[in-house]
């Protein structure tokens, strides 16, 4: 039975010091060490100059965890969560997720501290994640945008409630390990926090300052509860294509509002995210199946037009993509 950790984190709150008191155990500082019964590993919060928060979660746990954080009703606070697990989404028996899930793995959430989130932690897996907390005018000071233009500087800006996601680059997943190695030992460690932090978060705005949207919707925790189910359904059969107008009727939502939340939240169209991951899937696929195996089981029946997707996709043939694997030692 999972071990459930509520919490609500307005001002002034401490994520170790009320983990500490719940569960019964010392906090040494800002870090606190795991009961042996939970598991094995630390949680330490590091306080930066520049208006920055961390919480950086680094164990390996006994039994599942579930932290729910609930809402402050604030929308001035501002939480990026940087989770470098690698477990794959499908779920074809229930595409209804929680918000802030967290199961797909290697992905960036940022958005206001409004929502209601939840992460549910596996046993037996090297758990490595961190909450960045800032506001809005320090972010905006940091990332030089207070005069920007940009749809992300003006969705930071304006934008009263909004979530944003993106999946992590090697970069950010490499930057993110060398966070977790810094500890007590490691001199200037309150100098590295800051570079390593601050290059986590110029990392993620290189790549959210490259998308190609529009106008900045306000989202409800309702809104984006629906869009990680339109999410789930996608990945749950990636050799369907979905179809937009059943799509909007599972979810209980128009298909205009649908097709515009998708893009802000997730940084592409719906088909366009399917298409992709639809081919990371066929990727992955190649290591152990034939070509065609693969083109039919992510719904092509026509090889030809399989691999002219692939190819698209990957800038290399799955043929040849097959080959080079072979050949890997």
């Amino acid at each position: 039975m999972a071990i459930v950790f509520d919490f609500e984190a307005g001002k002034g709150f401490h994520f170790t010091s009320a983990f500490a008191r719940h569960f019964e155990t010392e906090a040494t500082g800002d870090r606190v060490f795991l009961p042996g019964m939970l598991g094995n590993g630390f949680i330490q919060e590091v306080y930066l100059d520049n208006g920055l928060s961390l919480c950086l979660h680094h164990y390996t746990l006994q039994q599942e965890l579930i932290l729910r954080r609930h809402g402050t009703g604030a929308t001035e606070v501002l939480t990026m969560k940087f989770d470098g697990r690698r477990v794959a989404v499908r779920s074809k028996d229930g595409p209804q997720q929680p918000l802030f899930a967290g199961r797909s793995g290697c992905e960036v959430q940022f958005g206001t501290s409004n929502f209601f989130s939840e992460v549910t932690i596996p046993p037996n897996e090297q758990i490595n994640f961190l909450v960045v907390v800032t506001t809005r005018r320090s972010l905006l000071d940091l990332l030089q945008l207070k005069e920007d233009t940009s749809a992300i500087g003006n969705t930071i800006r304006e934008n009263p409630s909004f979530f944003l996601y993106e999946g992590m680059t090697r970069e950010m997943e490499r930057t993110l390990k060398r966070i977790s190695l810094i500890d007590e030992t490691t001199n200037l460690s309150g100098l590295l926090y800051q570079i390593r932090t601050q290059e986590l978060i110029y990392l993620l705005f290189a790549t959210l300052l490259s998308r190609k949207t529009g106008v900045s919707l306000s989202v409800d925790e309702e809104d984006v509860k629906k869009l990680y189910q339109v999410r789930a359904i996608l990945l749950a059969d990636l050799s369907v294509p979905p179809y937009l107008p059943e799509l909007a009727r599972k979810i209980g939502m128009s298909q205009t509002k649908m097709k515009q939340l998708f893009r802000q939240t997730f940084g592409d169209s719906i088909y366009n995210y399917f298409q992709v991951e639809r081919m990371n899937e066929a990727a992955r696929l190649l290591r152990n199946l034939s070509v065609s195996q693969v083109g039919y089981q992510v719904g092509f029946s026509n090889l030809s037009h399989f691999t002219r997707i692939f190819e698209k996709h990957h800038q290399i043939k799955p043929k040849r993509y097959k080959d080079a694997l072979e050949e890997l030692p």
